[in-house]
């Protein structure tokens, strides 16, 4: 039988402290070459020197290391799922020491593996043996709460606490219990309870404690505040949450959060760089998306190609909008018949739509940098949450401009959008406004039944907005003749109203907006029109 000969290591004060070794480590002569760096000793080399060194000299000081350094290697395999060999190693420290702390091990074995009663039962025992053990109380809940048993998970998370106040995760718990039960009143008080402990860490360094900041209570109440569509707290608190450190999923949420509130610009460039440290198919359709609601086309196309196998629909989509694909060709495009009608029926803005034209190329494509060029407007993007509508006749030609494709009519109308208005409300109005005017050209004339349909669309452009354009379903259509429309928003749901009350050509004289007078009358001809047709 080989010799196995033990070398003691010196290790440093503060390292020895700080990872729980001795000050002289007993390490296999076989196993020196594997370590370079006290602070990385792998744990394996750890348990073969201990292993040894109790042989020689079995005293308890010996024995509470190698049975810490047992304890820590379970927990290695727990986390690899190697259950079989966790479970050795808990055999081993039975033999060796029997304390609370085998029954709490060996309860986190059986919840692993799914046995949730047995795992009850070992926690038990193991706050029997040890009854201010906040750690097992804390697992306890977890327990519980995996058992659907949601008031004892939350007695279990209160004792925790209470056993260790400065053990926030119960609280975190607690909050999360509330959410599934649906009481998010009282989700949000506990919530707010750890952001309020996170709001001492300032002063931490000064009164000499130790508070740690908790992202995932910031995360938690942003996410709490979203589906109460409270967006605006939302915001307040994702960007609270952010400035006590950098997450993945706060950011992902702030983005959502943001583009519910119309900041599109704002919500892209944080998900632009997110993307390029969190590649995950979530966060890159998040960004097309949003590339695509933007008009960055070929942007989008090589977001999506590259989770294709994820979100298939989504790549399929935006192949009709870089000319992958064309759309008559897969779909019936119920507009096709309004062709004829539309060489009838007179433009109302001839000024914009000549300058559009000559902002085209062949296929109706707006040519932004032409268009530029002859309008002298300066395209800065920006979210613009007071928008005005005096450059809608430009949208409206590039609508026109683009026949009856749908596709062309859509890119037209996004470009011109946020080229001469901005994005977020701007780009919510003027989506309103293009399904209302190909619904229109599909012979579809029920307002009730479009502001339904558009809705959830519309939702995902501009809550806000979103709720204004509900609220047209329960008040009277009538009272657009004198409306004093003083920006983009009022001009849209003017015009929903007045598409919905179907004005005579006479009643249409009588509106008093310039450009919703024209606009009503373009609209209510083509209606005409089609009827007839």
């Amino acid at each position: 039988m080989a010799i196995k000969v033990l070398v003691y290591l010196p290790i440093k004060v503060d390292v020895a402290k700080r990872l729980n070794l001795p000050v002289k480590l007993p390490v296999l002569a076989e196993d020196l070459p594997l370590i370079t760096d006290q602070d990385n000793i792998p744990l394996d080399v750890i348990l073969r020197g201990l292993e040894e060194q109790y042989k020689v000299e079995k005293s308890d000081y010996w024995l509470s290391y190698l049975v810490y350094f047992y304890y820590e290697k379970f927990k290695v395999l727990l986390n690899e799922k190697n259950y079989a060999e966790a479970e050795e190693i808990l055999k081993k420290v039975k033999e060796l020491h029997y304390d609370y702390r085998y029954h709490f091990y060996n309860a986190l074995l059986q919840a692993k593996m799914g046995n949730y009663e047995f795992a009850e039962i070992e926690f038990k025992q193991a706050l029997t043996l040890n009854p201010d053990f906040a750690l097992a109380y804390y697992e306890l809940g977890n327990v519980l709460f995996a058992e659907k048993d949601y008031e004892d998970a939350i007695e279990a998370y209160r004792k925790a606490y209470e056993k260790d106040p400065n053990f926030l995760l119960p609280l975190l718990k607690i909050g999360d219990t509330y959410m599934e039960l649906g009481q998010l009143d009282d989700a949000e008080m506990f919530y707010k309870s750890i952001i309020a402990r996170d709001k001492l860490h300032q002063y931490a360094t000064k009164e000499g404690l130790e508070i740690e900041p908790m992202p995932e209570a910031y995360l938690r109440l942003g996410v709490l505040y979203n589906l109460r569509q409270q967006y605006e707290k939302a915001e307040e608190i994702f960007k609270l949450g952010l400035s006590t450190g950098k997450k993945a999923e706060i950011t992902y949420n702030l983005a959502y959060t943001l583009t519910k509130l119309g900041k599109h610009m704002e919500a892209y460039k944080i998900l632009l760089d997110l993307s390029k440290e969190v590649q995950t198919p979530e966060v890159l359709n998040e960004l097309g998306i949003l590339q695509r609601r933007l008009g960055l086309y070929e942007e989008a196309y090589e977001t999506f190609k590259k989770i294709e196998e994820h979100f298939p629909e989504n790549f399929e989509r935006i192949q009709f909008y870089v000319g992958k694909k064309d759309f008559e060709s897969e779909y019936i495009n119920e507009m096709k018949k309004a062709e004829s009608v539309l060489e009838k029926v007179k433009f109302p803005f001839e000024k914009e739509l000549e300058i559009i034209i000559e902002s085209t190329d062949d296929d109706g494509n707006i040519l932004i940098d032409k268009f530029a060029e002859i309008t002298k407007i300066n395209i800065q993007p920006f979210d613009n949450h007071n928008p005005n509508f005096e450059n809608f006749p430009y949208i409206l030609s590039g609508m026109y401009i683009a026949g009856t494709d749908p596709i062309i009519m859509e890119k037209n109308a996004t470009i011109l959008t946020i080229a001469t208005i901005g994005t977020g409300l701007p780009l919510a109005c003027t989506t309103t406004i293009l399904r209302l005017y190909q619904y229109i050209l599909s012979n579809e004339s029920n307002v009730d039944h479009f502001i339904e349909d558009i809705h959830p669309e519309i939702d995902e452009l501009h809550f806000d907005f979103s709720k204004q354009l509900l609220q047209l379903l329960n008040q009277p259509l009538d009272n657009f003749f004198d409306a004093e429309i003083t920006n983009y928003a009022e001009f849209t749901l003017n015009l929903v109203k007045a598409i919905g009350y179907f004005p005579t050509k006479e009643e249409i004289k009588n509106i008093k907006n310039e450009m919703l007078r024209k606009t009503v009358g373009f609209f209510v001809e083509i209606m005409d029109k089609i009827r007839k047709a």
